[in-house]
């Protein structure tokens, strides 16, 4: 994915807010501060970042999943409920990512499930 010159621009205007937040008013370490150091915190951010928009996203798929529809058990075939919000967690490349999932209950099965999706993260 290309990152507009828009997008770009946020992402340094970003960028500088959370330099301030982490160095303080007076900016980033003088000379003397470890390039490693800079660059450990800089992968630390850009970390959870990752992981916190990928959660996002994934919560946002979730929840298009029955689009008003019913949901039908893939044992029985039958009606299932909607269940509470459930907490699921992917292991990706730059940490776990963490979003809430919608869980659906079939009584005759007395199963718990998530509905397939066939294009769920693709």
């Amino acid at each position: 994915m290309a990152i507009s010159t828009d997008l770009q621009k946020r992402v340094k205007a970003v960028a500088a807010e959370l330099r301030r937040e982490i160095y303080g008013p007076l900016g980033a370490p003088k000379w003397g501060t470890k390039f490693t150091k800079i660059e450990d915190t800089a992968t630390e951010l850009g970390d959870a970042l990752a992981c916190e928009l990928i959660g996002q996203s994934l919560e946002e798929q979730a929840g298009t999943v029955d689009d008003g529809l019913p949901v039908a058990c893939a044992v029985c075939g039958r009606g299932a409920e909607e269940d509470d919000l459930e907490p699921r967690i992917i292991q990706t490349r730059r940490g776990d990512a963490v979003w809430r999932e919608r869980k659906y209950y079939c009584k005759h099965c007395r199963k718990a499930f998530f509905p397939s999706v066939e294009r769920f993260g693709h």
